[in-house]
């Protein structure tokens, strides 16, 4: 779907259309749970977390602002949410009386991650990356995003992120021999 198109359907969106949001959920739905299942590594919370951006972005649509791309906005939104859950399960491994567990004490839920998706030593590494980090990997391998557009999206200079996404691969790197990350011709890899 072209920028133009977009912005017409957002026009007549807040013109009061609410069918042509319709069409809108269409077209970001897929990206956006892809986007979200990355951050939070589990598909009922990617799902739930869709949901609830597509909400929110037609909540407040009146605040969207042509100066950034809609597809910058709704990410920035997806950015938030699933920092938020994120900070969420944190506090729950902090203060687990909080959230109820199952008779062992353990929330499987939570626990429970797709390992065939990324496998156990990229699992591993994804989960040491920040919110941020994890956003701009994603965005820039997986969603093959522009720095200038991630740029918009994350409110920073697209050399600070050209910088940042350098700094984020060696980070990776180094944890992978710490996770036993050795080729099959007996080399550390890389």
């Amino acid at each position: 779907m072209e920028k133009t198109e977009i912005e017409r359907l957002l026009i007549e969106i807040k013109a009061g259309s609410l069918e042509q949001y319709e069409l809108i959920i269409d077209y970001y739905q897929q990206p956006i749970f892809t986007y979200c299942y990355h951050m939070l590594g589990h598909r009922q919370d990617a799902e739930d977390a869709v949901q609830e951006v597509l909400f929110r972005a037609y909540e407040h649509l009146d605040q969207y602002t042509y100066s950034l791309s809609f597809s910058a906005w709704l990410y920035r939104i997806a950015y938030n949410h699933c920092a938020n859950v994120l900070k969420r399960r944190k506090l729950s491994r902090v203060l687990p009386f909080l959230y109820n567990r199952d008779q062992d004490g353990r929330n499987y839920v939570e626990e429970s991650i797709d390992s065939n998706y990324l496998g156990e030593p990229l699992e591993q590494i994804w989960k040491r990356l920040s919110a941020e980090e994890r956003t701009l990997i994603f965005l820039r391998v997986l969603e093959e995003r522009e720095y200038e557009e991630i740029a918009e999206l994350m409110d920073k200079k697209s050399a600070a992120l050209r910088k940042q996404f350098e700094r984020i691969l060696k980070k990776c790197k180094r944890y992978l021999p710490t996770m036993g990350g050795v080729a099959a011709n007996g080399q550390k890899s890389v």
